[in-house]
């Protein structure tokens, strides 16, 4: 069967309330207003900011603590003509927060600015820079930078610099003795809102100081706002939503020569708009790719030209480095899943600590992400320097703050700086499995649920609530990104219709619902089992809607993030192709030892588990989504914190161990697990029958199957009646004598696998029941009792 990749998470918000919302003459559907409140948008006035977002909507600056103080400095400054040095950082939010402060205040002040090279420099404030350019500024201005620097700061308050600190990373237990510290993340932050990146801080401080009486055309650089803050991943609410939906319009129309001939260079002149992907994927890694190859200073160069011939030639260089990037950091990533894949130590850890020579320290943020993004855990990635320190960078999932882990960590880190889901550090090469070994251990005290990806399910929807108005207005909740994801919609019980594979190797595929109502369902990363996608009768998918518009033709679509097929029909399924492979295996069949096993003997040990009864694949699937089921195996394994996959997706990476219902597909898996485990004798003896190099052990937890009892008596004569009067028979057919459904099922099917050995028939299992294709003559009289299915049933009755 189809299984689900991801637990499933439905959000539902509590004594929902309907409003009358209209926006631009449109009433708002109740579905739309369901998705914001289970996103914890629940004021119709809040609502209603969202779903119209205004400049006059962003907060006052005069709330972020320390702002009258900066203000007052830069009046000053003003007034004696002092001098100001603008300290970046060397990402794309360091480098658009700079521009951002560099082009505004130099129309006032004497500006000057530097950004770090990441090789020579390092992150952060560098003392020896700050001593050689002690001369050249009187007060200093940090952005995206700085909240960390007290050594750094102090040494300046020593030489008698005025100091103004921008920032938006976690502050430590400690500040630096700075004049003004604006960050929304210090602890006793007035600010109503403080997700803001580096260059949203910047602004912040423009916008407190167009209030106080300086002209600044703020509207003017919302495309470079927009740039840095969705670059830096920030979710995409509250002020950064005003940001990124205004800076994106006046992006695809930029007054900036070089970001317009980036725009051009990259390929995105064509587009009717642009979105926080195109700033994501296109735009803000070739701004960034300049301070990880080379020297941000090259990015800076380009935002500031005022000539279109420089400003083309600097694109395409920004360009080609990034091509440069991409090289490297594949490579970085390959040998970082090779040293995961070739050590199941490794591969048992919660949280991968990782390190090489030969790694490049301007892609090892990136080539973490991936990793963390491929394998759902937690990972560092570190480079030597020639010092013999270790430079790393880290990314984090959902659930595991790995910038208050790596406080913990404080005592053994020579630096270390960051939030919740990403952080850059330094260690002595001395201390790297200490801190592999801290990590990890505080990574067990977590739920081991949270290692095990999960879909956010926004909502509930049956077929005839979709529409195109309602697709229109999902398009309302735009711009999407981090914070505020596209929805996800889960839609039960879908009939699947013409199902086919597309594109190159079966990567995609397309089917229709067929419900009466019929939407393209589409999935552009196939992780299934082809031959389990192809018989698909009926599922439940998670979601995007969409529409596509096509030659002026518009189709809405069902864009796949998960699937799962009708679990009761999945079962019976797996079911009967077990007793399928038991008929090809012929009656060669012969009965083993039983060899049963503690649960002590499962640890470190990777592990196929695998069943035959319904009712036991039933509590292992309830299991595998999170469901609490009593059974010692599933309180074992959860108290292990393994994670379980189902072997439909096999080409997932996330996972301890396999459940493999299908007991024919183990073949192509045997070989990289320590221990297959059968969860009853039927399993036991079909897998030691068709794998007998392999260690099989046996935890038995039938307790219905004992009584079970197959006669050729009645109940056969009574099917196979049905059958040829009806051409179906239901799972619910009375004629058997069973009042229990498991048993009722598992009965009809060891029935028909018999017929169809003796080609008695042809049929196929649906959702319903049973229906013949086809009926053969016979040529002579049949002994059922002379078949393979009988005969294992003959040794499974034995034990």
């Amino acid at each position: 069967m189809i299984f689900q990749k991801k637990r499933w998470v439905l959000k539902e918000c509590e004594n929902f309330d309907d409003f009358d919302i209209q926006i631009d003459g449109r009433k708002i559907r109740p579905q739309i207003i369901k998705v914001l409140k289970n996103r914890g948008i629940v004021q119709k006035d809040d609502i209603e900011k969202f779903l119209d977002p205004a400049i006059k909507n962003l907060h006052n600056p005069f709330l972020l603590n320390d702002i009258k103080e900066a203000i007052n400095i830069v009046h000053n400054a003003i007034l004696h003509k002092k001098r100001v040095l603008i300290y970046g950082d060397y990402d794309c939010d360091g480098v658009t927060s700079t521009y951002l402060l560099y082009s505004n205040l130099k129309k006032f002040l004497p500006t000057s600015y530097y950004i770090p090279n990441r090789f020579k420099d390092g992150y952060g404030l560098n003392l020896d820079i700050l001593k050689r350019l002690e001369d050249t500024f009187d007060i200093l201005i940090t952005v995206d930078t700085g909240i960390s620097a007290i050594n750094e700061i102090e040494y300046l308050k020593q030489k008698g610099k005025i100091v103004i600190v921008t920032d938006h990373h976690e502050p430590k237990d400690k500040l630096p003795i700075a004049d003004a510290i604006i960050n929304p993340k210090r602890r006793d932050s007035t600010y109503p809102f403080r997700d803001l990146a580096g260059v949203g801080v910047a602004f912040k401080l423009l916008h407190a100081l167009r209030l106080s009486g300086l002209e600044i055309k703020l509207s003017e650089y919302l495309d470079i706002v927009a740039i840095g803050t969705i670059a830096d991943v920030m979710p995409l609410i509250d002020e950064n939503r005003i940001f990124a939906k205004f800076g994106l319009k006046l992006l695809k129309y930029t007054r900036n020569i070089g970001l317009k001939k980036l725009i051009e260079v990259a390929g995105l002149s064509s587009k009717e708009e642009l979105k926080p992907f195109d700033v994501s994927f296109i735009i803000g890694p070739r701004l960034n790719a300049a301070g990880r190859i080379s020297d941000a200073n090259l990015a800076m160069s380009l935002l500031l030209s005022d000539s279109l011939v420089e400003a083309e030639k600097i694109a395409r260089r920004l360009d080609e480095e990034n091509r440069k990037r991409q090289e490297i950091e594949e490579k970085t990533i390959k040998e970082a899943q090779k040293i995961i894949t070739l050590n199941k130590d490794i591969l048992r850890k919660k949280i991968f600590v990782l390190s090489s020579q030969s790694w490049h320290p301007g892609v090892v943020g990136i080539a973490s992400s991936k990793i963390t993004e491929k394998y759902y855990r937690p990972s560092l990635l570190f480079t030597f320097t020639d010092e013999g320190i270790l430079k790393g960078s880290g990314r984090s999932i959902k659930g595991f703050n790995l910038f208050e882990a790596l406080k913990n960590c404080s005592d053994i880190l020579l630096k270390f700086g960051g939030h919740e889901h990403a952080a850059g550090l330094s260690i002595v090469s001395d201390n790297f499995d200490k801190l592999d070994e801290i990590l990890n251990a505080i990574a067990q005290e977590y739920h081991f649920m949270i290692f095990k990806p999960a879909v956010e399910i926004d909502l509930v929807l049956s077929l005839n609530e979709i529409d195109d108005e309602l697709i229109d207005q999902v398009y309302l909740l735009e711009p999407f990104g981090v914070g505020n994801p596209e929805p996800t919609f889960l839609i039960k019980n879908i009939v699947v219709e013409n199902f086919r594979f597309m594109g190159e190797d079966n990567k995609y595929y397309k089917f229709y619902t067929g419900n009466g109502m019929k939407y393209d369902v589409v999935c552009f990363s196939n992780l299934e089992d082809e031959d389990e996608l192809v018989t698909m009768k009926k599922v439940d998918i998670v979601c995007k809607l969409e529409k596509n518009m096509f030659n002026s033709t518009r189709r809405n679509q069902f864009n796949l993030i998960d699937i799962c097929e009708n679990i009761s029909f999945g079962v019976i399924k797996d079911l009967y192709n077990n007793l399928k492979t038991v008929r090809q295996k012929g009656c060669s069949f012969k009965k083993f030892e039983i060899e049963t096993c503690n649960l002590s003997e499962l640890i470190d040990k990777k592990c196929i588990f695998t069943a035959f009864y319904p009712h036991i694949v039933l509590d292992f699937l309830k299991f595998l989504k999170g469901e609490e089921v009593q059974n010692d195996l599933f309180e074992f394994l959860d108290n292990q914190g393994r994670i379980v996959q189902h072997q439909s997706s096999l080409k997932e990476v996330y996972f301890d161990d396999i459940f493999a219902p299908r007991i024919d597909k183990i073949e192509s898996m045997k070989e990289d697990f320590d221990l297959i485990v059968a969860l009853d004798i039927p399993s036991y003896q079909l897998v030691k029958n068709l794998y007998q190099d392999a260690k099989v052990l046996i935890f038995d937890l039938d307790k219905k199957f004992k009584d079970f009892n197959l006669q050729i008596n009645d109940e056969v004569v009574n099917v196979y009646k049905t059958l040829r009067d009806c051409e179906f028979i239901s799972y619910n057919f009375s004629g058997i004598n069973e009042s229990d459904p498991f048993k009722r099922v598992v009965k009809l099917l060891f029935i028909l696998s018999m017929f169809e050995e003796k080609n008695l028939l042809c049929s196929e299992v649906t959702h319903e029941g049973v229906e013949v294709k086809e009926f053969y003559k016979l040529s002579e009289k049949v002994n059922l009792k002379q078949t393979s299915i009988y005969k294992f049933f003959q040794i499974i009755k034995k034990g």
